[in-house]
């Protein structure tokens, strides 16, 4: 997703971008894409900053954490970034100082040359939308603890309370001579 600098007009350019899901990395171990990623937005250049503002759309393939059911999840997001020209280190210098970042730093991005590649800022921002506890629906009721079926599909026979401990099987009748 490479965009030449000197073909933004003053005005910015629009664009709609299609990236095949092939051509994009993304870790394989707990997700996948499903679809291809759909880019579309503005960039626009303010001296030798570039800023983009988009959306991206794309579907992925994830694990449920309660019953692991891979399901589908769509991901609609806004995409910003800034990107300045990287500065070449001085050669003289051997030193490498220390420099404290602000906040607006971390939004940067840098380009070399006469290109801008947006597919950094694309990435992390699918990455940013992902969900904290992956769940296949509201209320997956998950595995059962003793047996491991999946309870989505329906009750397993499991007793409800669950195995006992015969260490506190004593406890357990003097609750029933309690009652």
């Amino acid at each position: 997703m490479l965009f030449v600098i000197d073909e933004i007009p003053t005005a910015g350019l629009n664009f709609s971008v299609v990236k095949k899901k092939e051509e994009f990395a993304i870790d394989p171990l707990e997700y996948s894409l499903v679809g291809d990623i759909e880019v579309a937005g503005t960039l626009s250049l303010s001296g030798k900053d570039v800023y983009l503002s988009g959306a991206i759309k794309t579907e992925l393939k994830l694990n449920c954490s309660r019953c692991l059911e891979p399901f589908q999840f769509p991901v609609e997001s806004k995409v910003t970034a800034h990107f300045v020209p990287r500065e070449e280190p001085d050669k003289d210098s051997v030193e490498h100082p220390e420099v404290e970042l602000s906040t607006s730093d971390i939004d940067i991005e840098y380009y070399d040359g006469n290109r801008v590649d947006i597919h950094q800022p694309v990435h992390d921002q699918i990455l940013l939308a992902l969900p904290f506890v992956a769940a296949c629906r509201k209320d997956c009721k998950g595995l059962c603890s003793e047996c491991g079926a999946n309870l989505n599909k329906g009750p397993c026979g499991c007793s409800p309370d669950g195995p006992v401990d015969l260490r506190l099987d004593v406890l357990r009748s003097l609750k029933e001579k309690l009652k």
